[in-house]
């Protein structure tokens, strides 16, 4: 399945008691390249819509976070003397 060019698919499986269970999930990198999630899961295809509409509105404030995250870890490894990678 697609949704604003973001690739998810429906789960499917059995739970121990042998009731049908599923889920919709996304592992669509390119949504998820500015934030550390690397996949996601929710229980209605309005939730996923919700979901991704969410990510792809908000992508400078995940590019704005990611920045500073860097610049805390780099500012860190400097002031305890760590050699960066």
């Amino acid at each position: 399945m697609e949704y604003r060019k973001t690739k998810f698919y429906y789960k499917e499986w059995r739970t121990w008691d042998d009731k049908p269970a599923g889920e919709f999930y996304c592992d669509d990198s390119s949504l998820l390249e500015f934030d550390d999630t690397i996949n996601f899961a929710v229980k209605t295809l309005d939730e996923m819509h919700e979901t991704i509409d969410y990510y792809l509105d908000n992508v400078e404030k995940y590019k704005s976070l990611r920045d500073l995250n860097s610049k805390a870890i780099k500012s860190t490894y400097e002031n305890d003397n760590y050699k960066l990678d």
